[in-house]
């Protein structure tokens, strides 16, 4: 099936949602390509306490609930499948998922990002289906032990969710916590939560029905056992979807206003929705000022 449409965003995260929006003010068509569920990495967040408009703070489930109910008002169109490939020709970017061929004037980025993997550690086959880098999958979980590696505010974030149901150990590779005072407040007070430092995960192994963790600590090792591990040690962009497009036709396509990146994807640190949010708004409006000055 074809689709032609001005603009084609792909990531329908808080970015590339509030784009569509903002493109729907204009009268401008567009399309939102998603390859799993719309809000990114929002479906992850316990709460969500500095977007304006909710006092009391507000879960990411719960937000994402909101847009769904104003995407569907403003009768966006997404198309739930992965973008596998992405071209600029006769200038047009012409994107391809499994069942559709969706091409645009111009295309906008909101891919987000991917979790950072772990290095030199040894993980036996099979094991994969017990560690995840999201907490999504877990947050229906009741009774288990859970271990996270990482010591930002995903890792801590991911332990206040799951602890209301589960027990937590979160492990610190190094000594110091990168996350906000206010989870690390919350962690301490939390009589679930388990909190060590200077553990280098090395293998991981099954031992019975339980992952067993082997930690380098204090130029010791020892040993954790977990139903389920988390791996939460950063992030980042997701932009594999260019990598048959050369950097120097990139950079070409941003300067001329036919290409816009919005969102995590370029944001670096700073992820946040409210910024994320903003980011979408402004390329929309820079897309049509641009679509107005060329008179596409």
């Amino acid at each position: 099936m074809k689709i032609e449409k001005k603009v084609a965003i792909i990531g329908a995260g808080p970015a590339g949602l509030a784009a569509a929006l903002q493109l729907n003010r204009f009268n401008i068509s567009s399309v939102v390509i998603e390859k799993d569920s719309i809000g990114g990495l929002l479906k992850n967040a316990f709460k969500i306490e500095n977007y304006l408009g909710f006092p009391d703070g507000i879960s990411g489930v719960a937000l994402i609930k909101l847009f769904e109910e104003q995407i569907q008002k403003n009768k966006i169109q997404i198309v739930f499948e992965k973008a596998n490939e992405i071209e600029y020709q006769d200038e047009k970017f012409f994107i391809k998922t499994k069942s559709e061929n969706i091409s645009s004037k111009i295309a906008v980025i909101a891919t987000g990002t991917k979790p950072k993997k772990l290095k030199n550690i040894r993980i036996d086959n099979g094991l994969f289906d017990r560690i995840f880098y999201d907490v999504f999958p877990l947050l229906n979980l009741k009774g288990a032990d859970i271990g996270i590696i990482g010591a930002g505010d995903a890792a801590f974030d991911y332990a206040i969710n799951l602890s209301k149901q589960n027990i937590v150990t979160i492990f610190n590779r190094g000594k110091k916590e990168k996350c906000l005072p206010i989870l690390k407040d919350t962690v301490n007070k939390n009589q679930n939560i388990h909190y060590l430092k200077n553990r280098v995960p090395l293998n991981i192994t099954m031992d019975n029905s339980k992952l067993k963790v082997e930690f380098s600590a204090f130029g010791d090792n020892e040993f954790q056992f977990f139903d389920y591990l988390i791996i939460a040690i950063g992030r980042e962009p997701e932009l594999s979807l260019l990598k048959n497009m050369s950097s120097k036709k990139v950079d070409q396509l941003l300067v001329n206003k036919k290409l816009f990146f919005i969102g995590d994807v370029k944001n670096e640190i700073y992820r946040q929705v409210s910024i994320a949010t903003g980011d979408g708004i402004k390329a929309a409006m820079e897309i049509n000022e641009s679509l107005k000055k060329n008179s596409i």
